[in-house]
C-alpha cells in the first residue's frame, strides 16, 4: 500500500508522510523534555530546595504540580526564558551558573520571540513571587540554623567590667583637670623619647549648629545657622587653606533651597576639594539614648540621600560631640555604612582619665555579640576618637588647662563680654612667638595622651562664626600661628595646619598598624562642670514622655504609610492608574516633610526633652502635622489597593481621631448609619439594622494574632472576618467615661474624670474586643453587623465588679443594662487563665503574686510580683531636664504619691477575652493590668496600661515618679574585686539587668555600689529584664524611658518627671509641662535553659514579637460612604509574595520600604526603593513553655527570604547597597533573587529595589 501511495506520487501522499514523520519528532522532544524535567527535579530536591515557577508577571503559585499539567509547562517556559536572558548560564538556587546548551537557528529564534513577548527584564526570570513544584520554600544554605548561639565578642575593653572599678571622688575632681604629676611626668619623658613619631596637628574650625534647643529650628536657622554657612563659604574661598566640617544636613537643606547658585557652585567646589567636610550626614546629630532604631537610620539615610542628590558626596567620618552619652548602635549603623571612622565627645569624667591614662583614646569599637562557631569579620566595628577633654569648646578642647586655652578664642565681638573675649589677646608679631609656644604645649600634652602622637583640635563651639568679625579673627590668629610653627620647624619638630577628622584618621591609620578593641556603651554621661562633683545625665532618659510617644506615634504611622506607599505607587504605574498616580505624586512631598520632621525631633535637644517648652511645643505641632499626613496617605494608598474594579477616594478613616499635639489620640465609634451621624443613629437604631466595614493592616512581614478594640456605638454586634466568618472569640466592655463633652461635661479619659461622684458606664459607645489573625504585611476588610437583642449572645458581655458604680437615686439609669455589674467581692482580687494565676491587694488593687502553670495547667509555686509605684524626691536644682538626682536633705529618698489621692476605686472586669484589674487614684493615675484567655501564645504575657496625669503646679512637685516591679529573681553576681567594693566590704551581691538599647540590642547592666540610683538608671527604648538560673522577666514598652535594677529582684521604670528649677545645663527652665500620657507594656515570663558561659544575652522570639507589636500595632480603618453608593473592596489583599508561608522567617524585621526620591526632581517619587532588612537576634532556648508555632512555623525559621516579591510587582533589578543606600549603580552588586540574600543574626542590610515601569 504503501508503495502504490509513492508510485502515485500524489500530494496528498506526501502530506501525509510529513505529519508522520513530525508526529514522531515532536514525540521524541516531548521524551527528552521529559528525561530532562524529571533529572532536574531529582536534583533540586536532592538538594533540599525547590523550582521556581515564574509567571512571567511577577505572579505566583503554589502546590504540587505534575509534569502534564499547565503550572509545569509554564516552569518548562520560563526556564527557557531564562536561558535566553542569562545568555546560557542558568542561575542555580543561590547565584551558582549552571551550563545549559542553547538552541540555534528557528527554535532559538522562537524562544527570543517568546521572551520578548513576556515583557520581562532580567530580574523578572528570577522569580520574586514564586513557589515551588513540592510546596516548600527555596532554603538557602547560608542562612544559618534555626538555633544559634551568640557569644560576646572578645575585646580588650569591655565597658561595664571596666566602669565598676572606677574612682567615682578622684582627688581631682574638685579642679575638674584630672591632669596630674603622672601625666606630667609621662609627657616631659615622651619628648626626650627620639623613637616617638614627631607631633602632627590638625586644626579643625567647626561651628555645632542645635536644630532647636532655645530657639525653634526656624529660628535658629534666621538668626545663625544661614549666617553661618553664608560667611564660611564667602570667606573660604578668600582664606585658601581654611577648612571646616558640618553636620546638621536639616540646616544644609534649608541653606540650599534659600541660596544663590554661585554660593550652591562654590559649596561643591569646596566639598570637592576636601576643605569643607560633611561629617556624618544624618539629618540632625541624633541623640542615641531614647532614639528608636527605624528613626535613627531614617534620619540618616534622609541626609544622605540629600547629600547624594544635590551634593554628590559621601559621608565617611562621624561627628557625634553633643548627645549626652554615646551607645554602640550609632557606630554600627555607620560603620555599615562605609565610614571610616567618628569622633565623640560626651562620656564620664571617669572614663576621659581612664582613656588618657591608658593612651587609648583610638579604639575599634565592635559590636557587643558574635555569633558562635563562625569567623569573625569587621561587620559593624568602627574605628572611633574619644575627644580626650570635657566639652568640644574651645576652652575645654585645646589641651588639659582650660584657663590656658581660654587665651586662644579670639571671638571679640562688640557688646559680647565673656570670658574669653576679656582674657584672649589678638596675635601680633610682637607675641606671636610666646603665644605659639604656649599653645604648642597645650597641642603637644593632648596628643601625648595616644601612642601616634597626632592631636585633632576643634576650634568652635554652638553656632560659631555667625559674625564675619569671628570668622576673621579666629582664622587670621590661628593662621599667624600656624604660620610661625611652620616657619620654625625644625626647632619645634611639629607639622600643624588646618584640616578635617578625614585628614586626622588618615595620619592615625598610616602611623598605627593595630588598635584597642572595645565592646559596651557609655552610659550613664555625667560631668563635673558646675561644681566640681558628679552629675549624672539620666533624667533625660524619662523627660517629657508625652514628647516621646508622640515620636513614636509618627514612627509607627510613617513606617506604614512608606511601605504602602511603595506598594501602591509602583501597582499603580504598572496597572496605568492614571489617578493614583497623580494623587500618589501630589502627596509624596508631605512623606517627605514627615520624614524630615521625624528626623528633626530624633535631635539630642528634642526627643531628650531638653529644650525650652516654646520649642517643645513647635516640635509637637510639627509632629502632629505629620501624623495626621502620614494617616491620610495610609487611607489614599489602601483604597487603591483594596478596590475591586472601582476608582472610589476618600471613603476609609482612621478609628483614631487627634484633636491636637498636645492631646491624646481618641477611639471613634464605627459609624453603623452609613451616615457619619452617630448620635442620629443611636437615637435611631432598629434591632437588626446597620452594618459597617473596617479595613486592618498588618504592617508587619510576619503572620500574628492581636486582640483587636474597637468602639461600636451599639452593644449587640457581631464581627464577620475577611472569609465571611463570624469570629466567636470576641467580648464587649464597657467604656467608663468617655471623652466627650456631651456625656460628662468634662474633657479627658477615665484618669481625669475620675474624680467625679460616680464611675458611669457610657451607653452611647462600647468596646468590641475579638482576635484577629493577620497575615503578614496584609490588607483584611472585617464587617461589624448589628444583630437582633433576641439573637445575641449575652455571655460576649463583660462582667463588671465594682463598688460604687451604680447610683440608686439618680432618676436615669447611668449604667449600661447590658451590663452585668456586681459588687467587688471581699478579699484578694484573683485573675485566671491557662498560663498563670495572678493576686490583686484587695485595698491597693496592684498585682502581689503570679503563679505559673506547667503544660497540663498544674499549678507551680507562687512567684513574688508586686507592683509599686512611687516617686523619688528631686534635689532641687541638681535635677532637671538633663540631670536626675534624689534629694539629699531627706532621710528617705522615695516618697509615696499616691497618699494624698482618697478617691481610691478598683474595677474588675471578666470577659472570655480577658480579664483585668484597673485601679483609679484620683485623676494622678489610672492602672490596668490585663490577662487573655484567647488559648493562644498571647495568653503567656500580662499586658499593663497606665495613664498617668500629674495635673497642673504646684501639684506633684519635684517628682520622679516610677513603677517598680518586686521579683523574687535572683538576678545577682558575686563581686569579689577590691577595687569595685568599699575598703571594709571582701564580697558583695549586685543586681544586674539587661537594658535594650534603641530595639537594636541588649547590653548588660551591673550596679555599681559606689555611686546612687542616678548613676545606675540606664536608658531604654524597647524592654529590659532580669533573669536567674530559672526564669527571666521581661518587661516591654512603647517608647523611651530610664530603667534601673537597684535591688535584687526589682525591676523599675521612671513613667514621668516633674522638677520646677533648671538644673543649670543651659536650658534655663524646669519641667512642669506635662500632660496625660498612656503607657504600654508587655510583661513576659519565661523559662531559662541552662547556663551557657560567655553567652550573649538576647530576648526570646516571643519576646521579639510582642515588642514589635507594641511598637507597630495593626493599623484599623473604618469604611465610610456617607451618602455615596457603597464601594466594593476586596476581602483580603497580600502585599508580599512569598511561596506557601507567604511570610518573612519570624527573626527577619522589614525595617522600612522607603521610596527614593528622582535625583533630578526631588518632590516626585522614583520607581526604586530602599528595602532595609533587619534579622532580629533571639535565644531560642529561652521560653520553650510558649508554643508560638502558630506565627512561626519552625519549619520555615531557617530557610531565609526564599522567593519573595511585594504585591505581585514585576521588578526589574535588586541590588546591595550600603545602609543608607550611597552606592552608586556601578558600585551595587546585582542579585539573581531574594533568595540570594543572606543575613547573620543581628545584622541589618539595604537592598535597592528598583520596580519595572
Amino acid at each position: 500500500m504503501t508503495f502504490k501511495l509513492f508510485r502515485r506520487g500524489s500530494a496528498r501522499c506526501f502530506g501525509l508522510l510529513s505529519a508522520f514523520v513530525t508526529i514522531l519528532l515532536c514525540l521524541y522532544y516531548i521524551s527528552m523534555g521529559q528525561q530532562q524535567e524529571t533529572t532536574l527535579q531529582t536534583q533540586t530536591q536532592g538538594k533540599d530546595t525547590t523550582a521556581a515557577l515564574n509567571s512571567g508577571i511577577g505572579g505566583g503559585i503554589a502546590g504540587t504540580t505534575s509534569f502534564n499539567s499547565p503550572l509545569q509547562q509554564l516552569y518548562k517556559t520560563n526556564v527557557h526564558n531564562k536561558n535566553i536572558r542569562s545568555g546560557g548560564d542558568m542561575v542555580g538556587k543561590y547565584g551558582g551558573a549552571q551550563k545549559l546548551p542553547i538552541d540555534s537557528g528557528a527554535n532559538a529564534t522562537q524562544q527570543q520571540q517568546q521572551h520578548l513577548a513576556s515583557g520581562m527584564t532580567a530580574l523578572d526570570g528570577i522569580d520574586m513571587n514564586a513557589a515551588a513544584t513540592n510546596g516548600e520554600i527555596m532554603k538557602n544554605p547560608d542562612w544559618g540554623d534555626v538555633c544559634y548561639v551568640m557569644d560576646e565578642s572578645e575585646t580588650n575593653i569591655t565597658t561595664n567590667e571596666e566602669y565598676g572599678k572606677f574612682d567615682f571622688q578622684p582627688e581631682w575632681i574638685h579642679t575638674k583637670e584630672y591632669w596630674d604629676r603622672g601625666f606630667e611626668e609621662r609627657f616631659a619623658a615622651q619628648k626626650k623619647d627620639f623613637k616617638r613619631p614627631p607631633l602632627k596637628i590638625f586644626v579643625v574650625p567647626h561651628s555645632h549648629n542645635d536644630p532647636g534647643w532655645l530657639k525653634t529650628f526656624v529660628n535658629y536657622f534666621q538668626t545663625d545657622s544661614r549666617q553661618i554657612l553664608n560667611l564660611i563659604i564667602t570667606k573660604m574661598q578668600e582664606y585658601t587653606d581654611m577648612t571646616f566640617i558640618w553636620s546638621e544636613i536639616s540646616f544644609l537643606q534649608l541653606w540650599w533651597d534659600q541660596a544663590h547658585p554661585t554660593k550652591q557652585r562654590a559649596l561643591k567646589r569646596l566639598i570637592k576639594s576636601g576643605r569643607f567636610e560633611i561629617t556624618t550626614g544624618g539629618w540632625v546629630m541624633t541623640d542615641e539614648a531614647n532614639v528608636h532604631l527605624y528613626a535613627m537610620l531614617d534620619q540618616l539615610i534622609e541626609g544622605h540621600q540629600w547629600l547624594r542628590n544635590n551634593l554628590n558626596v559621601t559621608p565617611t567620618v562621624g561627628w557625634s560631640i553633643d548627645p549626652f552619652g554615646h551607645g554602640s548602635t550609632v557606630p554600627y549603623l555607620l560603620s555599615v555604612s562605609n565610614f571610616e571612622g567618628a569622633i565623640i565627645q560626651r562620656i564620664h569624667y571617669a572614663w576621659k582619665q581612664w582613656f588618657a591614662r591608658q593612651q587609648k583614646g583610638d579604639f575599634i569599637w565592635t559590636p557587643y555579640w558574635q555569633q558562635r562557631g563562625k569567623a569573625t569579620t569587621q561587620h559593624g566595628k568602627l574605628l572611633t576618637h574619644n575627644m580626650p577633654f570635657d566639652i568640644y569648646s574651645i576652652k575645654g578642647s585645646c589641651g588639659p588647662h582650660p584657663f590656658i586655652c581660654l587665651n586662644f578664642d579670639f571671638r571679640k565681638i562688640p557688646g559680647e563680654y565673656t570670658e574669653y573675649s576679656v582674657k584672649a589677646q589678638f596675635i601680633t608679631d610682637d607675641n606671636v612667638e610666646s603665644k605659639a609656644q604656649v599653645l604648642l604645649e597645650q597641642y603637644s600634652r593632648t596628643a601625648s595622651l595616644f601612642p601616634h602622637n597626632v592631636a585633632l583640635i576643634p576650634v568652635g563651639d554652638d553656632f560659631r562664626y555667625n559674625k564675619e568679625r569671628e570668622v576673621d579673627q579666629q582664622y587670621m590668629n590661628y593662621k599667624k600661628l600656624i604660620d610661625h610653627i611652620m616657619a620654625n620647624k625644625r626647632l619645634y619638630n611639629v607639622d600643624i595646619s588646618f584640616g578635617t577628622p578625614r585628614d586626622y584618621f588618615n595620619e592615625i591609620r598610616r602611623r598605627t598598624t593595630s588598635f584597642p578593641t572595645l565592646k559596651g556603651d557609655f552610659f550613664v554621661y555625667s560631668d563635673i562642670f558646675s561644681e566640681g562633683r558628679p552629675a549624672y545625665w539620666s533624667g533625660y532618659y524619662t523627660t517629657r514622655p508625652f514628647y516621646k510617644l508622640l515620636s513614636a506615634d509618627l514612627e509607627h504611622n510613617l513606617r506604614a504609610a512608606e511601605i504602602l506607599f511603595t506598594i501602591s505607587y509602583n501597582t499603580a504605574r504598572q496597572q496605568r492608574h492614571a489617578n493614583a498616580i497623580k494623587i500618589f505624586e501630589k502627596n509624596y512631598e508631605k512623606m517627605i516633610h514627615a520624614r524630615r520632621n521625624l528626623g528633626l525631633f530624633q535631635h539630642h535637644d528634642a526627643i531628650t526633652g531638653t529644650s525650652k517648652a516654646a520649642v517643645m511645643r513647635d516640635y509637637g505641632m510639627r509632629l502632629f502635622e505629620s501624623i495626621q499626613d502620614v494617616v491620610k496617605m495610609q487611607e489614599s494608598t489602601i483604597e487603591m489597593l483594596l478596590q475591586d474594579g472601582s476608582a472610589r477616594h476618600n471613603f476609609l478613616l482612621s478609628e483614631l481621631e487627634r484633636d491636637n499635639f498636645s492631646k491624646l489620640a481618641r477611639k471613634t465609634p464605627i459609624p453603623l448609619g452609613g451616615n457619619g451621624n452617630i448620635d442620629d443613629f443611636v437615637d435611631d437604631l432598629t434591632a437588626n439594622a446597620g452594618t459597617a466595614s473596617f479595613v486592618i493592616f498588618n504592617s508587619l512581614a510576619q503572620k500574628r494574632l492581636e486582640v483587636i478594640t474597637l468602639r461600636s456605638p451599639v452593644p449587640n454586634v457581631k464581627i464577620v472576618n475577611e472569609r465571611g466568618e463570624e469570629i466567636r472569640l470576641m467580648q464587649i466592655n464597657p467604656v467608663w467615661n468617655i471623652t466627650d463633652a456631651y456625656e460628662m461635661g468634662l474633657g479627658g479619659g477615665m484618669a481625669a474624670n475620675s474624680g467625679t461622684a460616680h464611675i458611669r458606664v457610657s451607653t452611647r459607645q462600647y468596646e468590641v474586643m475579638f482576635v484577629a489573625e493577620l497575615d503578614a504585611l496584609s490588607l483584611a476588610t472585617y464587617n461589624i453587623v448589628v444583630v437582633d437583642e433576641k439573637n445575641f449572645s449575652h455571655p460576649t458581655m463583660a462582667t463588671i465588679y465594682c463598688d460604687g458604680c451604680t447610683d440608686a437615686s439618680a432618676t436615669t439609669a447611668n449604667i449600661s443594662t447590658e451590663f452585668i455589674v456586681r459588687a467587688k467581692p471581699s478579699g484578694d482580687i484573683q485573675l485566671e487563665n491557662n498560663f498563670m494565676l495572678l493576686l490583686f491587694d484587695q485595698k491597693s488593687g496592684f498585682l502581689k503574686t503570679i503563679t505559673r502553670k506547667q503544660r497540663n495547667e498544674q499549678a507551680l509555686k507562687p512567684m513574688q510580683c508586686a507592683i509599686k509605684f512611687a516617686a523619688y524626691r528631686s534635689a532641687q536644682f541638681h535635677s532637671g531636664a538633663y540631670l536626675f538626682k534624689t534629694d539629699p536633705e531627706q532621710n528617705e529618698a522615695e516618697k509615696d504619691v499616691l497618699d494624698q489621692y482618697e478617691d481610691v476605686r478598683i474595677i474588675i472586669s471578666s470577659g472570655t477575652i480577658a480579664s483585668d484589674v484597673t485601679v483609679i487614684y484620683g485623676p494622678f493615675l489610672a492602672h490596668t493590668v490585663r490577662i487573655f484567655k484567647t488559648h493562644t501564645h498571647i495568653d503567656a504575657a500580662l499586658y499593663i496600661e497606665n495613664d498617668i496625669d500629674f495635673e497642673p503646679p504646684p501639684k506633684n512637685r519635684e517628682t520622679e515618679l516610677f513603677m517598680r516591679f518586686v521579683t523574687d529573681v535572683d538576678n545577682i553576681i558575686t563581686v569579689r574585686r577590691d577595687d569595685v567594693l568599699k575598703e571594709r566590704d571582701a564580697v558583695a551581691e549586685l543586681p544586674v539587668f539587661y537594658s535594650d538599647q534603641n530595639g537594636f540590642q541588649y547590653h548588660k547592666r551591673i550596679k555599681v555600689p559606689a555611686i546612687g540610683i542616678e548613676g545606675n538608671y540606664f536608658p531604654i527604648t524597647s524592654g529590659a529584664f532580669i533573669q536567674d538560673s530559672r526564669v527571666r522577666f521581661t518587661l516591654l514598652t512603647t517608647h523611651a524611658q530610664g530603667a534601673a535594677s537597684y535591688e535584687p529582684g526589682q525591676l523599675e521604670v521612671m513613667l514621668d518627671r516633674r522638677t520646677l528649677y533648671d538644673d543649670y545645663r543651659g536650658m534655663g527652665e524646669g519641667i512642669v509641662d506635662s500632660r496625660l500620657t498612656r503607657h504600654k507594656f508587655w510583661i513576659l515570663i519565661e523559662d531559662m535553659p541552662t547556663k551557657m558561659e560567655n553567652a550573649y544575652q538576647l530576648p526570646s522570639l516571643l519576646a521579639n514579637q510582642l515588642a514589635n507589636s507594641l511598637r507597630y500595632p495593626p493599623n484599623l480603618y473604618y469604611v465610610e460612604t456617607f451618602d455615596a453608593p457603597a464601594v466594593k473592596l476586596k476581602t483580603k489583599a497580600k502585599l508580599l509574595d512569598h511561596g506557601g508561608s507567604a511570610a518573612l522567617p519570624c527573626d527577619v524585621h522589614l525595617l522600612n520600604l522607603r521610596t527614593l526620591s528622582e535625583e533630578q526632581l526631588q518632590l516626585f517619587p522614583s520607581a526604586s526603593a530602599l528595602m532595609v532588612l533587619h534579622r532580629q537576634g533571639y535565644d531560642c532556648a529561652i521560653g520553650q513553655n510558649i508554643d508560638i508555632t502558630r506565627i512561626c512555623p519552625a519549619d520555615t525559621a531557617a530557610v531565609g527570604l526564599g522567593q519573595m516579591g511585594f504585591n505581585k510587582l514585576r521588578i526589574a533589578r535588586l541590588e546591595t547597597t550600603s545602609l543608607t543606600g550611597m552606592l552608586h549603580e556601578g558600585e551595587r552588586k546585582c542579585l539573581n533573587s531574594f533568595a540570594e540574600i543572606t543575613l547573620n543574626p543581628m545584622e541589618l542590610r539595604t537592598f535597592n529595589v528598583t520596580f519595572k515601569f
